[in-house]
């Protein structure tokens, strides 16, 4: 079925009613009315990991009475929202016909305030030197998203730097933050199963497999 012929549905984002085709995920669908939900491992071609949750979002659909069916209204007027407790992906939720979705909500701030800080507990804080100051979605997100400050005083976990891993790409691990979308292109678009996560938790580091490099024609698009 072509995108013309897509059943639409209508979802509320931020008090917005939006009509999208049904199974557009709630970043998609919040993009068509200009609102952005922050993400890092979400790429439209590529499948969605839901591993960096910058994403979150509050959800919730319309309250209807058991008995009529009818929706419930509050003192005001207003429909009344039954509210999902804990905040879900944006990226790896389709909307719905009905959704509500808040973008802006003191309990979404508060998440994405928790993962930047997160993402920057081990991260170098040399913005002003570093080649990609200006142009980096870490440095925007942690100045629109981020608390500005950390409640982390231990000492950074060190990752290797200058890590060859193909003739023309070289790593540097404490710059990355694990998004794997490279891992998801070669793996998905390229069909080179190449790189991969070594170790766990803050020793995470991106690596290839052992006897491989990365040399394929597409290398270079994995650089970010």
């Amino acid at each position: 079925m072509s995108n013309q012929q897509a059943e639409k549905i209508i979802v509320n984002i931020d008090g917005i009613d939006v009509l999208v085709p049904k199974g557009t995920n709630i970043i998609e669908a919040a993009a068509q009315v200009n609102i952005e939900i922050p993400h890092y491992c979400y790429h439209p071609k590529l499948s969605v990991p839901g591993n960096c949750r910058m994403c979150l979002v509050e959800m919730g659909m319309a309250v209807k009475d058991k008995a009529t069916g009818q929706p419930v209204l509050e003192n005001d007027g207003t429909q009344k929202i039954g509210w999902i407790p804990r905040p879900a992906i944006a990226c790896g939720t389709q909307a719905a016909p009905g959704m509500h979705i808040k973008t802006k909500s003191d309990l979404v701030k508060s998440c994405q305030e928790g993962v930047m800080e997160f993402l920057l507990i081990n991260h170098p804080l040399d913005c002003p030197i570093c080649d990609q100051a200006g142009e980096c979605r870490l440095q925007e997100f942690a100045i629109d998203y981020g608390r500005g400050y950390s409640r982390f005083i231990e000492k950074k976990v060190v990752k290797p730097k200058r890590t060859v891993i193909g003739p023309q790409v070289t790593l540097d691990d404490e710059r990355c933050i694990l998004c794997s979308r490279c891992i998801r292109f070669c793996q998905e678009i390229v069909k080179d199963d190449v790189l991969g996560f070594a170790d766990r938790g803050s020793y995470s580091t991106l690596t290839t497999f052992p006897g491989k490099q990365l040399d394929n024609n597409y290398s270079l698009n994995t650089v970010d």
